[in-house]
């Protein structure tokens, strides 16, 4: 997966009101609750994945949830443990970049 990150704060949101998911209910893209099953929890992961491959805002949604460390539900697509992985690249990622070591 390639991803480009984009400097937005917390406060810039106006691509919001391009998203598919305005308005759907958001227990379909925070699946960690407890009243589900594992299985249900897979299967909320897929939907929202499916809902988020079809939104034009994808990459912002993205952005702003790696941006401002927001840990819970799926963002643009990608999930909690994926976005952890891509936060850990980013990381790395800039400490090479000044000069460090992977």
């Amino acid at each position: 997966m390639s991803y480009e990150p984009r400097r937005r704060t917390y406060g810039d949101t106006d691509w919001m009101q391009e998203a598919v998911c305005r308005g759907m209910n958001p227990e379909i893209f925070f699946w960690g609750g407890t009243k589900w099953s594992a299985d249900q929890k897979g299967a909320d992961r897929t939907q929202a994945k499916a809902i988020c491959a079809r939104c034009p805002v994808r990459d912002e949604c993205l952005d702003y949830a790696i941006n401002n460390n927001i840990p819970a539900g799926t963002w643009g697509g990608v999930d909690e443990p994926e976005r952890a992985s891509l936060r850990r690249r980013r990381l790395r990622d800039a400490r090479v970049a000044a000069g460090g070591t992977r």
